[in-house]
């Protein structure tokens, strides 16, 4: 199965990071920025149980045609920015692909399910914060459940 994590910031990288520690593929989607840092500093995942996970081979690219073949699209890009996403991917992903929205807002899945009509749309929900910490020897994500 390909996996892709659009829009991986903090929370695709969290989300796209707990699986890739998993030694599943993960393709990372998302802004330069974010690609240099993995570059520089690699993916590091800690959580408030103590958790500490290096991902050792982060796949980041910047162009939306990444996602072509993917099986799964994990969405987290910002709401404000889900319209443009659902433009970008409609434009790449093949029929079949599953799409699961990760983002904050209940309309979300509505949008993406309204650009892609050759796709399965599922609306998920990430029930955690996350917090990016750069240092000089990682890029720090960590996840923190609602208690």
């Amino acid at each position: 199965m390909r996996i892709v994590v659009y829009g991986a910031g903090g929370i695709g990288c969290y989300v796209g990071g707990r699986l890739a520690a998993t030694g599943t593929p993960v393709t990372f989607v998302g802004r330069q920025r974010m690609a240099d840092e993995l570059a520089a500093h690699g993916l590091r995942l800690t959580d408030y149980l103590g958790g500490d996970l290096r991902v050792a081979e982060v796949r980041y690219e910047t162009s939306p045609a990444a996602a072509a073949e993917a099986d799964l699209v994990l969405v987290t890009v910002k709401s404000a920015a889900t319209e443009t996403a659902a433009g970008e991917l409609a434009g790449v992903l093949k029929p079949g692909a599953i799409v699961v929205s990760f983002q904050n807002g209940v309309r979300n899945g509505e949008l993406l399910r309204a650009r892609l009509t050759d796709q399965v749309v599922v609306p998920g929900m990430v029930p955690f914060n996350v917090l990016n910490r750069s240092t000089t020897t990682s890029c720090r994500c960590s996840g923190r459940n609602f208690c």
